[in-house]
């Protein structure tokens, strides 16, 4: 196969490493990686990360649960590192060598966020989120809101509904959960207050982007154990453009214009 440009040579050097590791390294295999370590609902989902018809979604989330949960280096998905079985299994080999002698893990030295158990017994499971998309036609089948199922799991990483997985982060009086969509790179940041996570209903604030678009929006949604139905959790939220605000176009273009510092 001819491949366009270094992009498509890189993403044909991840599959090959992926499925030689997933096939090599991971006890269990797809389901194991699929069901337990990503959390996905199906096996398949694996499958189509490595799979030369899709648009290839192997992102530095996956390799980074690999790492924490299968001890696979991130070393090993480095462009300069070719697909050869024997180093592959050598970068792996030194880096299990590597924990036994170095326990230490970054999070004991986070100076940020903290580790409440309390808070975190009370957090983990199984929460629904509310809140309206950007395009109310996204969501006909929830009558134009989004209701998405969300698991936060004993590690602290967290999937919704549609596969995108990210992390909880616990600080002193606000949380954070920050995940990275399934079909981009971008980022979604939800932060919440710790003091209302008790009730099992919180509001929640998250920055994302726009459906399709790189243009930021900021909402205003809440989190609850029990699944409302749409009608409920519209009553809850109210009005879109009270709980919705947008990047204006025209600061977007003003900075363009404007937000040039001389030379």
């Amino acid at each position: 196969m001819d491949y366009k440009n270094k992009q498509e040579l890189r993403n044909k050097l991840l599959r090959e490493k992926f499925k030689y590791i997933i096939n090599n390294h991971i006890n269990g295999g797809k389901r194991v990686l699929a069901i337990e370590t990503f959390g996905y609902e199906r096996e398949n989902q694996v499958a189509n990360l490595s799979s030369i018809n899709y648009k290839p979604t192997i992102k530095k989330i996956h390799m980074e649960s690999m790492e924490k949960h299968h001890q696979i280096p991130m070393s090993v998905w480095q462009d300069n590192v070719m697909f050869n079985k024997e180093e592959i299994d050598r970068l792996i080999h030194k880096y299990k060598e590597s924990l036994k002698i170095d326990a230490l893990h970054f999070e004991d030295e986070d100076i940020i966020f903290t580790k409440d158990n309390k808070l975190f017994n009370n957090l983990k499971g199984v929460w629904y989120a509310y809140i309206y998309p950007s395009n109310p036609s996204s969501a006909q089948e929830t009558e134009g809101i989004w209701i998405v199922e969300t698991t936060i799991y004993d590690d602290y990483s967290v999937v919704d509904y549609w596969g995108n997985a990210g992390y909880l982060k616990i600080g002193k009086n606000q949380s954070l959960i920050i995940k990275e969509p399934y079909e981009n790179n971008d980022l979604t940041v939800i932060r919440f207050s710790n003091r209302h996570v008790s009730f099992e209903h919180f509001r929640f604030t998250i920055v994302s982007n726009q459906n399709g678009t790189i243009d930021e929006m900021v909402n205003f949604g809440f989190y609850s154990r029990k699944k409302y139905s749409p009608q409920e959790a519209k009553e809850i939220l109210g009005d879109m453009e009270k709980v919705q605000l947008k990047l204006d176009s025209g600061f977007e273009k003003r900075l363009r214009e404007k937000g040039v510092v001389p030379s």
